[in-house]
């Protein structure tokens, strides 16, 4: 467990280089939607704040054997850091990159931007949120590390600054064998 906490380590220090954000005047792009997106990540990279991750279990819901369920890593640890901008609406845009441990205890990078809409808050601060998320992922057993675009639906539980998050990944045939709740824990600095 030591060496693999070591690995997702080295994988977060290595595999995520420094993006170059466009500075907000930058974003100046003859199509609408291009231009509203890079504004969004320029606003959410020079104006935002910064979040901590971390990961911690990986649901394998249907499709599996009883066996191969079993054989498979449930338990998804590891971290990244992020960071994000609250709008008027208090909904966010969040920019984000970590590491944890796939269902095979391999090291899983994967990073992007995700959107955000919440409830009024009740009870001293309690809120649902939902909304979606796009980036890219690596994994070994799918060609060995290229990297993948993912687009997932994401939900989350906060109170205050302390969300419960998690997302959807549906069964893909050849991909594959069944469908899987991933969660992960946020806090906002």
């Amino acid at each position: 467990m030591r060496k693999t906490l070591g690995t997702i380590a080295l994988v977060t220090a290595t595999a995520m280089p420094a993006l170059p954000i466009p500075a907000r005047a930058d974003c100046a792009y003859s199509i609408d939607w291009i231009a509203r997106a890079c504004d969004r990540v320029a606003r959410v990279a020079h104006e935002g704040t910064w979040d901590l991750y971390l990961t911690g279990y990986g649901w394998h819901i249907n499709g599996y054997t009883e066996e191969h369920r079993q054989s498979l890593n449930a338990y998804s640890w590891g971290g990244g850091a992020g960071k994000h901008f609250t709008d008027e609406n208090g909904n966010d845009d969040i920019l984000f990159a970590f590491v944890f441990l796939d269902s095979h205890e391999n090291p899983e990078p994967i990073g992007g931007w995700a959107r955000q809409w919440y409830t009024t808050p009740v009870l001293g601060g309690l809120s649902l949120g939902g909304g979606y998320f796009i980036g890219l992922t690596a994994r070994n057993d799918i060609a060995h590390y290229v990297p993948v675009p993912i687009a997932l639906p994401i939900g989350s539980l906060r109170y205050r600054r302390a969300s419960l998050m998690g997302t959807f990944i549906p069964r893909i045939p050849g991909i594959n064998e069944g469908d899987v709740a991933f969660f992960w824990a946020r806090y906002e600095f």
